[in-house]
């Protein structure tokens, strides 16, 4: 994230900010904080990494496995989101953690 940020530098067609999953995967909404509209499935695409997904992994140089990634979002679920293009492109970049 670091290495965008520094490569883009300031855009005021890039903001940050925070949202909250309303309907999960595959039919997702989310509620941008202070907006008056809900996002679906068609306006957001959702990091590989908060869906469930498939990788492989060699452990202590074993041979490779497949390991099954089940942690995708969940209504409720807060996340941090990317707004570009004047507003009408949406990126799901993480979860915010719970205090």
């Amino acid at each position: 994230m670091r290495h965008v940020i520094q490569e883009l530098g300031y855009n005021k067609d890039v903001d940050i900010e925070f949202a909250t999953v309303l309907a999960p995967l595959p039919d997702i909404r989310v509620k941008v904080d202070g907006q008056p509209f809900d996002l679906d499935a068609d306006d957001v695409i959702v990091c590989e990494h908060l869906t469930k997904h498939k990788r492989k992994a060699a452990i202590n140089g074993a041979a490779p496995v497949e390991i099954e990634f089940e942690d995708a979002l969940k209504a409720g679920d807060r996340v941090i989101i990317v707004s570009y293009g004047a507003g009408q492109n949406y990126v799901i970049l993480d979860r915010i953690g719970g205090a």
